[in-house]
């Protein structure tokens, strides 16, 4: 009876054990395939935020390009009165270059005028020298008396009158010369000064413009810097989006992976659970057939006592010898079956044990470089190339060990190209005992691996490089639990690595 309690408690205990770790299993894969739906349910969010930022930011840059338009119109009209201004001015220039021309032949007349005046105040100078030597005046009544008759009296008062006409046309031409000339000087400068003053006026109207141009060029150019900043903010917000897409994307490769996973780990346990459970039948059936053998050997030996009973019993000495040696008989057998049933609940133990220690695991990450930590994760870094305080995200690995780059773990790659100063980076969806975490690899010189494709642990993905803001080869590593989601995701990788 006491055998049959120990064997019956032995299987319970087994049955309770298998079932107590399958309940544990079940629920932690349940608690996994929740948090990585609750993972892609939060990308989707996010995904829907950057829309409603992307849909603003469409709207602000619908905004300015308007302004821009209407910038840009009243450029053109300006444009339109500088053309009409230049062409005003070009009329002007031609009306000063003919002034010009018209005052150089006047000068030339000038000059030909003051030549006969000059010649004139010889011929007058010379009159005047010969009134002066004469008295002032002409001896008329000496001139008319001297003629030698009357033809030459006449001839005489005719030479007289031709002189003194002479004279007055002179002095006349003369003076109505030097008046024509001063006259000339005059309307020609006052033509000119005229033109000057409207050459200045108009150059004053098209600096105006200029400058209305010049600030409508300034208030135009804000505007297009603004529009600029609006759509790289727009293009920063798609590659977001992009970014979340993927890494969604990623999510749901990884989950489909670790169902995948768990549909062959309840394989196995069921499979196990089903060699576990033939094991102890089996286990059951030969103890009940080692049962049933011992029972019938000892009715056999009972028979046997009996029959030896029956022919010994005149001798009493013989008879007890017979017994007492049937009985150690009896002794050795059941200490010997009490011996074999107590070696099963350790064989048992043991089997649970090892099962226990296997189903541990390790959060370890693969080094993703195999050369030296240069710089470490650092939230008060001052950075290297900008000389500010900035936050190190990641932890730095040399080229001292190679320049290869490896998979911390198995998983969906979410991204792999060009990130902002990362340079060359790529990104890699895992799911880590259950927990979903994102790397990053930046920095690198070349890329092995494309989005969506699936990585083994420690399989090479890229090469080290020095692309984006770096001051040398090197690996900058990333871990981010849950997801990346920028600095803020980001922990201490030195916690996951070896």
């Amino acid at each position: 009876m006491t055998r049959k309690l120990a064997l019956f408690f032995i299987a319970t205990i087994l049955a309770l054990t298998t079932l107590i770790d399958l309940i544990h299993i079940k629920s932690v894969s349940a608690n996994t395939g929740e948090e990585l739906e609750e993972n892609i349910e939060e990308y989707k969010n996010q995904q829907g935020a950057k829309e409603e930022a992307a849909e603003q930011t469409e709207e602000e840059l619908q905004e300015v390009e308007a302004e821009m338009n209407g910038v840009a119109e009243e450029i053109h009209q300006l444009d339109d009165e500088m053309l009409t201004t230049n062409q005003s001015i070009d009329d002007k220039q031609e009306e000063i270059d003919a002034t010009n021309a018209r005052i150089e032949e006047l000068r030339e007349e000038i000059t030909v005028l003051e030549e006969r005046i000059a010649e004139r105040d010889e011929i007058l100078k010379e009159r005047v020298k010969f009134m002066y030597q004469n008295g002032g005046s002409i001896e008329y009544i000496d001139v008319i008396l001297g003629a030698q008759g009357f033809g030459d009296l006449l001839e005489r008062i005719s030479a007289l009158n031709s002189i003194a006409e002479s004279d007055r046309n002179i002095l006349e031409q003369h003076i109505e010369d030097m008046q024509a000339v001063e006259k000339a000087k005059e309307d020609l400068e006052s033509e000119l000064s005229s033109l000057e003053e409207q050459m200045a006026d108009l150059e004053d109207l098209k600096q105006g413009l200029e400058d209305k141009i010049d600030q409508k060029d300034v208030l135009l150019e804000q505007l297009t810097e603004q529009g600029y900043s609006l759509e790289d903010n727009l293009l920063n917000l798609e590659e977001e989006k992009q970014f979340l897409a993927a890494q969604e994307e990623a999510a749901k490769q990884e989950l489909a992976a670790w169902e995948e996973e768990q549909r062959r780990l309840e394989e196995e346990r069921r499979k196990k659970e089903e060699e576990e459970r033939r094991q102890r039948e089996a286990e059951e059936q030969r103890q009940a057939e080692e049962a049933a053998r011992e029972a019938e050997e000892r009715a056999a030996a009972e028979e046997a006592k009996k029959e030896e009973a029956k022919q010994a019993e005149a001798s009493t000495s013989t008879s007890s010898s017979s017994s007492s040696s049937s009985d150690n008989s009896d002794s050795s057998s059941s200490n010997n079956s009490n011996s074999s049933s107590g070696s099963s609940p350790s064989s048992s133990e043991t089997n649970t044990t090892t099962t226990e220690a296997s189903s541990g695991g390790s959060a370890t990450l693969h080094r993703p470089a195999s050369g030296r930590v240069t710089s470490g994760y650092n939230p008060n870094r001052v950075h290297p190339v900008t000389g500010k305080v900035r936050s190190h995200n990641g932890i730095d690995y040399g080229r001292d060990g190679g320049t290869g780059i490896y998979a911390a773990e198995a998983g969906t790659v979410i991204s792999a190209g060009r990130m902002n100063g990362y340079g060359n980076t790529i990104t890699i969806s895992h799911v880590v005992n259950g927990k979903s975490i994102t790397t990053l690899y930046a920095h690198l010189a070349s890329m092995n691996v494309s989005p969506g494709q699936r990585v083994s642990r420690g399989q090479t993905i890229a090469v080290m490089g020095t692309t984006g803001v770096s001051t040398g080869v090197h690996l900058h590593f990333e871990v981010h639990p849950g997801g990346y989601a920028g600095s803020s995701s980001s922990v201490n990788p030195s916690s996951y690595l070896p």
